[in-house]
């Protein structure tokens, strides 16, 4: 079998044992403390059936990845207005609503800061690019754009340990008045 071939039984297989590595990296804090036996078991499937699937445990973690990347910067290589932006940020949080089963899981486990680093950083390359494509070079706004990025997905993260009184759309919604502001003080014409 190709593991890249998928079917919708591949597909609903392979998310059964990405929520159970998802479930078992949260109980444990970290994918390290995890065996392929654990995560069979926990999937009710054989280790055979992972292998069909996977190589690996650190396949999970990186097919994960490459699905948020996927979901979130493929489509956005134009990000050249604030409207773009504003809808570049409801599809990111729109897909944290979508997958909130596995994401809550993965959030919350303590190896959950380098998956938040990497997306933070390609929200903030994005978002400066459209800057820079503005002549918008300056440190304090490169400055404001990191606290306000990392500071919202580290609300985020708040957020699915259940630390705070916010749902998404509440950090979504401030996140988009944040960019709206430094569009309208920085950008505007």
């Amino acid at each position: 079998m190709n593991k890249s071939t998928y079917s919708r039984a591949t597909a609903k297989k392979r998310r059964k044992i990405q929520e159970a590595f998802a479930e078992l990296v949260a109980e444990r804090g970290s994918m390290q403390n995890v065996t392929v036996t654990d995560l069979a078991e926990r999937a009710e499937i054989t280790r055979g059936t992972f292998y069909n699937y996977y190589d690996n445990i650190h396949q999970i973690a990186a097919e994960l990845q490459s699905e948020i990347e996927k979901q979130l910067f493929s489509p956005y290589d134009n990000l050249d207005s604030l409207e773009a932006i504003e809808a570049y940020i409801d599809d990111v949080f729109e897909f944290f609503k979508s997958q909130e089963d596995i994401y809550s899981e993965l959030l919350t486990s303590a190896s959950s800061a380098e998956f938040l680093n990497q997306l933070e950083d390609s929200i903030c390359e994005r978002v400066f690019a459209v800057l820079h494509k503005y002549g918008i070079t300056d440190k304090t706004v490169e400055t404001e754009l990191l606290f306000t990025t990392h500071g919202a997905l580290s609300i985020v993260r708040k957020y699915y340990r259940d630390e705070i009184d916010l749902s998404l759309d509440d950090i979504r919604d401030y996140l988009k008045a944040k960019i709206a502001w430094m569009f309208r003080e920085f950008v505007a014409e």
